[in-house]
């Protein structure tokens, strides 16, 4: 509390990888004389990682949700439905959609990112993108309607790993169904999964030619429209339903703020998680950059985050010193391939087998059965 003994406002802005376990230790907060609000645009969080497998119905979308609302309420905070759409760090504000602004003390991003779908002209009217990870419900009625008519054809644009994964998954969807579908994954550059070792590429690249799944090599989209997309090099390929995967890049309320950012406007923030030009704010996951380190957009890393920033959090709170966070220098990676199996990378060892896929279930649903504490698979 404040010298008067006014509790302090601490405002957390998504309710995603980073926050969950803030969330489900709400009670610290109130304890250390917070009043804590989590604002967020829908009651539930979906986990990416199991995304892919939603949408073909390995899971059930209840098991691959967290009701955020319910987890704060519940340990005395409170939910505000709505989108930030701007930050005044100056003031301690944040505006949201609707015009309604909420002060804050003391606050916490984990925004995320988005599909930047105008780097394609016509791709906003055509395609779905990827994320949020709510898309795949959409997607999947989208190639069930389809099925009706004969045998669609679906392309995923963009081949780094959820592209790869969707791509399996609309496979496994088809078959669940007993139909078919011409699955075409376009890759801006030589083969897929460029950000990983080459090994790892033509595995995955061979598990899905093994299907039929069509790969298109340096096949830079240019345009969409009227179910074409067509090449910067003037190859047109049809398609029905079209999936966008072609990279994140951090949502854009820091632009304007006076906070510093990173090139692509992520918050620029110091090792603890802290903003380097106002001490009161803080983020993680794919909104924030730490400065001087150059750290892929992965889950793993915002998992990690996640008990660095509660206990800088309550330290805020407290006038404790803070902790750094300490970035692992590789991270394992375990790809859903749609037929059972998975592929678990780390560095430039591989290994591609069902008991793979097994071993990424478990820790999936390990993970969700941690911050599924309000009723979500009832």
């Amino acid at each position: 509390m404040t010298k008067h003994g006014i509790k302090k406002r601490l405002v957390f802005v998504g309710g995603g990888h980073v926050h969950l376990l803030s969330l489900k230790n709400a009670d610290q907060f109130s304890r250390a004389g917070a009043e804590v609000t989590l604002i967020g645009p829908d009651r539930f969080h979906y986990y990416s990682g199991m995304g892919p497998g939603m949408l073909s119905r390995i899971y059930k979308p209840e098991q691959v949700k967290f009701d955020v609302q319910s987890m704060v309420e519940s340990r005395g905070g409170r939910f505000v439905k709505g989108k930030v759409i701007s930050l005044d760090p100056a003031n301690r504000t944040l505006a949201l959609e609707g015009g309604e602004e909420i002060p804050y003390d003391l606050v916490s991003l984990n925004i995320g990112s988005y599909v930047p779908m105008d780097r394609i002209p016509g791709a906003e009217g055509e395609g779905i993108p990827v994320k949020p990870i709510e898309n795949l419900e959409s997607a999947r009625e989208s190639i069930l309607k389809k099925f009706r008519n004969g045998i669609p054809k679906v392309l995923l644009i963009g081949a780094g790993p959820a592209g790869v994964e969707l791509a399996g998954n609309i496979w496994r969807l088809a078959r669940s169904q007993n139909a078919q579908a011409e699955i075409t994954l376009a890759s801006s550059r030589d083969g897929i999964l460029p950000n990983l070792d080459e090994k790892v590429g033509r595995v995955a690249q061979r598990s899905l030619s093994q299907r039929g799944i069509q790969i298109l090599s340096n096949f830079r989209v240019g345009s969409m429209g009227k179910g074409l997309a067509r090449s910067q090099s003037g190859l047109d390929v049809p398609y029905d339903v079209a999936i966008l995967t072609i990279g994140i890049t951090p949502q854009r309320i820091f632009a304007d703020s006076g906070v510093e950012t990173s090139k692509d406007g992520a918050l620029l923030v110091n090792d603890y998680l802290q903003s380097t030009n106002y001490p009161d704010i803080f983020g993680g996951g794919d909104c924030i950059e730490i400065k001087g380190k150059r750290l892929r957009r992965v889950g793993v890393y915002a998992v990690r985050e996640a008990p660095v920033l509660l206990r800088n959090l309550l330290a805020m709170l407290k006038g404790e010193n803070l902790k750094a966070f300490k970035p692992q220098r590789r991270y394992l990676l375990i790809l859903n391939l749609g037929d059972g199996t998975g592929l678990l990378v780390r560095g430039s060892w591989i290994w591609k087998g069902r008991l793979a896929f097994t071993f990424k279930n478990y820790l999936d649903t390990s993970f969700m059965a941690k911050f599924q504490v309000s009723g979500e698979t009832k």
